[in-house]
């Protein structure tokens, strides 16, 4: 399996895979100025490596911010999950972290939940 990270900017998030945990975690602020550049590597990685997880596979996210390019590219990952549930039978799901002070944040992650049919966990955080 190829090895993922993508150290945050102030413009983009921390990309890293974990792999004792089966997770690939996005952490911070997301408003690159070309979206499709950024993220694009990202999706390829999991549709490439997806299928290399028998067990269980979680997408972690905890974003300060996000804009609405960030956010099309954050449904198109969900959905590689969703279609890779659906065909394999293996469980995913989303741990969606919002600080505990930032509801709109978690009510993004509601919205996102609406559209599909994998899981959510919403886990209030204190503020680093």
């Amino acid at each position: 399996m190829e090895h993922l990270y993508i150290e945050a900017t102030s413009h983009t998030p921390e990309v890293y895979f974990n792999i004792d945990e089966n997770k690939l975690c996005l952490l911070g602020r997301s408003f690159p100025e070309d979206a499709a550049t950024f993220y694009s590597p990202v999706i390829a990685w999991l549709e490439n490596n997806i299928t290399e997880f028998s067990e269980r596979f979680v997408l972690e996210v905890e974003f300060e911010y996000f804009n609405t390019a960030s956010a099309k590219y954050l449904l198109k990952l969900i959905r590689v999950m969703e279609k890779y549930k659906e065909t394999s039978k293996v469980p995913v799901s989303v741990r969606w972290n919002y600080f505990k002070n930032d509801l709109d944040m978690k009510d993004s992650g509601i919205e996102y939940q609406r559209f599909v049919t994998i899981p959510f966990e919403f886990i209030g955080v204190d503020k680093k």
